[in-house]
């Protein structure tokens, strides 16, 4: 991944509106809420927001999820279901959202998902690379080993992505699991540096 990171921390904040911001007074309506800034933590961030302010646009709840008018939105993992942010508060080119079967799951979900049973053929298929930014000893830990020849391999549009996805195809179509690492992608994965890794 690109960009610099920033470990994100759990805090706790009762006495403002995590999406407003306004101090939260006695008699107000809100919802306290376990969110995650990092998909990794183990712990949560423990805040409140108001319920039942609609301006006419949602009340604070409804603007925390609403990705219509900002970025660092939150959803709901259906995998693991936390509350999970959209985007990496220090890198916002970062997504923490990954689609499986028309459902939003977390990186980390997905991660997990892939490191113990790789990629699906059908990933593949529409000669879109599928793959995210892993720790190399998840990786090696999890006994997967390099493809010399797709290892650290450009592509630029969408004849050299084929002929990546083909590879991997290819694998799995000999039996074999296969997971890509993105070593560094433009945004919308139209150019990059991909390594195939297979078990």
């Amino acid at each position: 991944m690109m960009g610099v990171y920033v470990q994100q921390v759990p805090f706790v904040n009762r006495k403002e509106c995590h999406e407003c911001g306004e101090k939260i007074k006695h008699g107000q309506k809100f919802q306290e809420l376990a969110i995650y800034n990092d998909p990794w933590l183990t712990k949560p961030s423990t805040v409140r927001v108001h319920t039942e302010n609609d301006d006419g646009h949602g009340d604070c709840l409804d603007n925390l999820l609403d990705t219509s008018w900002g970025d660092f939105r939150y959803f709901a993992c259906t995998a693991c279901h936390r509350t999970i942010i959209r985007q990496c508060p220090s890198n916002g080119w970062r997504s923490y959202v990954k689609e499986r079967d028309g459902k939003e799951i977390c990186v980390k979900c997905y991660q997990d998902e892939v490191l113990e049973s790789g990629e699906m053929k059908e990933a593949f298929e529409g000669g879109r690379i599928p793959g995210d930014f892993y720790n190399e000893w998840d990786i090696k830990d999890n006994g997967w080993k390099p493809i010399d020849k797709l290892g650290n391999f450009f592509f630029s549009g969408s004849e050299g992505a084929k002929r990546f996805c083909d590879s991997a195809i290819g694998l799995i179509n000999q039996g074999k699991k296969v997971l890509v690492d993105y070593d560094s992608i433009a945004y919308g994965n139209s150019e990059g540096y991909v390594s195939l890794f297979v078990k």
